[in-house]
């Protein structure tokens, strides 16, 4: 496969990097670096996005052009990193897949639909941050400082700090690499996890406010709108919140719901027992990992969050 990646490359001039919506550590990192390795290699590459750069990874050096409207313009073939659905690049993502335009699709998730002409997709990868790095070694491309932060980054955030079981001996080599190459931990560390406005622990206040548990292992907590207008707030601003109700004693599986608007809802699910919140996410139509899960669900807050807790126990009874 990466073969058939690198034969694209080489014949092609001009490219279009993009990844999912909401993009975490992993889809900026792969794209940026994806992006400057092809710049490296005198191809022309622009990264879209459909929302703006969350500010805890704007410290991360990007390619030449990053644009936030899908563009128009004629590209030989177009990467669509760290998604598991081609409709998670956002609005207009039909026009992606142009008659005549290779897609290729490289990502980590299980849950990948194999949407691309070339399907480069690794469940068993840390990260899709790994997976680029492969592809760039079989490219010949140098790992700069700036690849390389990029990478070190997908890794590092993807595997929760090197503490989630994706953490491979692959990833720790990876991360080692990326180090000799430049990297300094604790900027990055330091940037990403310590580097937060204080309106977000005004926030999580107002979140943490709202925590159900359930049965003693699953916990539920809730951002409105409301919310974010009281503390002046948006909905990067609560990026990693369901990290923190996961951290209760005795909770398998932490829930995180973000009101889109009255009638939608955007899920985030964790999980460090049993149950596969994959699997429960796919079933409303998004996806992702056993332990690290998203989708979104139409519905009022109060019913969003009993079709969550069904689907639960019946995983459970299941």
């Amino acid at each position: 496969m990466k073969a058939k990646i690198k034969r694209v490359i080489e014949k092609g001039k001009t490219f279009l990097v993009t990844t999912h919506i909401d993009p975490d550590g992993d889809a900026i990192g792969s794209a940026f670096a994806f992006a400057l390795a092809l710049e490296s290699l005198g191809k022309e590459a622009t990264v879209y996005l459909k929302d703006k750069v969350p500010y805890r990874y704007e410290f991360l050096p990007g390619p030449d052009r990053v644009v936030h409207t899908l563009p128009d313009g004629e590209y030989d073939a177009v990467f669509v990193l760290d998604c598991g659905s081609l409709f998670r690049v956002g609005d207009g993502h039909e026009r992606i897949a142009a008659p005549g335009r290779p897609v290729i699709n490289i990502d980590h998730h299980d849950t990948n639909d194999h949407f691309g002409g070339i399907n480069l997709v690794d469940s068993g990868a840390s990260s899709t941050g790994e997976i680029i790095y492969r592809v760039l070694k079989s490219l010949g491309v140098k790992t700069d400082p700036d690849i390389a932060v990029n990478l070190y980054t997908a890794v590092f955030t993807d595997t929760g700090s090197l503490r989630y079981d994706n953490t491979s001996l692959a990833a720790f080599k990876l991360c080692e690499e990326m180090v000799k190459a430049g990297v300094e931990p604790a900027s990055v560390a330091k940037m990403v996890y310590e580097n937060h406005p204080k309106e977000r622990f005004l926030l999580l206040g107002e979140v943490l406010c709202t925590l159900s548990t359930y049965d003693e292992r699953i916990a539920v907590a809730r951002v409105t709108s409301d919310m974010f207008e009281k503390t002046g707030t948006n909905r990067e601003f609560a990026d990693g919140f369901v990290e923190v109700i996961k951290e209760i004693r005795g909770v398998e599986v932490a829930v995180l719901i973000r009101e889109i608007n009255k009638h939608l809802h955007k899920i985030s699910m964790r999980a460090k027992g049993t149950v596969d919140v994959a699997a429960i996410c796919n079933a409303f139509g998004g996806g992702g990992h056993k332990n690290a899960a998203g989708c979104r669900i139409e519905g009022t807050m109060s019913e969003t969050e009993e079709k969550l807790l069904q689907a639960l126990r019946l995983k459970e009874a299941g």
